[in-house]
């Protein structure tokens, strides 16, 4: 069962449509947004289920075995944060080249990209992982590093090498989250919205 606690990132919708004369882009706008709303609702469901080892479960973890499936599970979950928010950004790129929204969603998704543009970096280096895995970028090039990450945890800190050589990590955390919520849910209140 879902946790209680996870109800502080839901998004709110002041109405059920968006207004405007052309309701042809008032629907297809409406998609998007909810598209996005349900890729965050992932990322929220993703976060509740890791379980890396941090300062304080330290001591718990290291006493009990863990089983290779845990490992894959948290990685798994891992995995499933960055690709739903990085997909988020996906559709706001979209959603700002295709359907003319309000200048103040531009804004947005300016601060989407500044806040989680690197997560494409590190979603490509997880879908790539033949590559990755072997140390060289999609143009079977040497990536220029000392040191190879692929998929680690450091606490709630997930990483991967990136094909340009840079490590790039995200926190898998209720802070990243709300991050991300504060700026959908300016991306939804620029709209105006009214009821059916």
């Amino acid at each position: 069962m879902i946790s209680d606690n996870l109800r502080q990132f839901d998004l709110y919708f002041p109405g059920s449509w968006i207004e405007g004369a052309d309701r042809d882009w008032a629907f297809q706008s409406m998609l998007v947004l909810h598209q996005i709303e349900n890729l965050f609702v992932e990322s929220v469901a993703a976060f509740s289920l890791v379980r890396p080892m941090t300062i304080d479960n330290y001591q718990e973890f290291m006493g009990r075995e863990h089983s290779q499936y845990e490992r894959c599970l948290n990685n798994l979950y891992a995995k499933g944060f960055v690709f739903a928010l990085d997909g988020i950004y996906k559709l706001l790129y979209r959603l700002c080249q295709y359907l003319n929204p309000p200048p103040a969603v531009l804004l947005q998704r300016d601060k989407y990209i500044e806040r989680f543009g690197h997560l494409k970096h590190i979603r490509d280096s997880a879908i790539h992982i033949e590559d990755r895995g072997r140390g060289v970028t999609r143009t079977q090039n040497p990536i220029n590093t000392n040191f190879l990450v692929i998929g680690s945890f450091i606490e709630r800190r997930f990483s991967f090498t990136g094909e340009d050589g840079i490590n790039y990590e995200v926190e898998i955390s209720a802070t990243t989250l709300k991050d991300a919520k504060a700026i959908i849910q300016e991306v939804i209140n620029a709209y105006s919205w009214s009821q059916i």
